[in-house]
């Protein structure tokens, strides 16, 4: 997948997406990326969650003292207030977003679920083009590049 042609997507997506709710959560979207060569970044934490899909390249997850190989068609999980920070000498391609539970709008099922998430251990894992998450994220990237605005209604 080439990330240029979605670059456009991710404005739209960062205007018009900043809030799902679906099976009783409410997420806040702080926002959403597509990085075509994403190289290092010093190591630095947030309040909030960030998955990450890497579309293509090598490099390293690292979390507090733990490194983790990265390349294509792996997502990688980082934690609010969990210091981490991503390497990579020729760049990666990534598409990403950052989200917190609204937990005043949530049930008590999904509070419990992302304080588990919280938790989890296990940050980084392989998938494969046919996954859930990867073909939503296509879907949206692909209607918000579509001419047609049915997507912003």
């Amino acid at each position: 997948m080439d990330l240029r042609k979605f670059i456009s997507g991710k404005f739209y997506l960062n205007q018009y997406v900043h809030r799902l709710v679906q099976n009783g959560s409410s997420f806040h979207v702080h926002y959403w990326g597509v990085m075509p060569k994403h190289y290092d970044v010093v190591p630095h934490k947030h309040s909030f969650f960030e998955i990450c899909f890497v579309v293509d390249g090598e490099g390293y997850y690292i979390e507090d003292d733990r490194t983790y190989a990265l390349q294509k068609n792996m997502m990688f999980l980082s934690r609010p207030d969990v210091s981490h920070e991503i390497k990579s000498e020729n760049g990666l391609a990534l598409l990403y977003v950052a989200f917190e539970l609204t937990e005043s709008e949530s049930s008590e099922e999904w509070i419990e679920i992302i304080r588990e998430a919280r938790k989890c251990s296990k940050v980084i894992a392989p998938v494969s083009d046919d996954t859930i998450a990867v073909l939503l994220w296509k879907s949206l990237l692909i209607q918000t590049t579509n001419s047609e605005q049915l997507f912003y209604e």
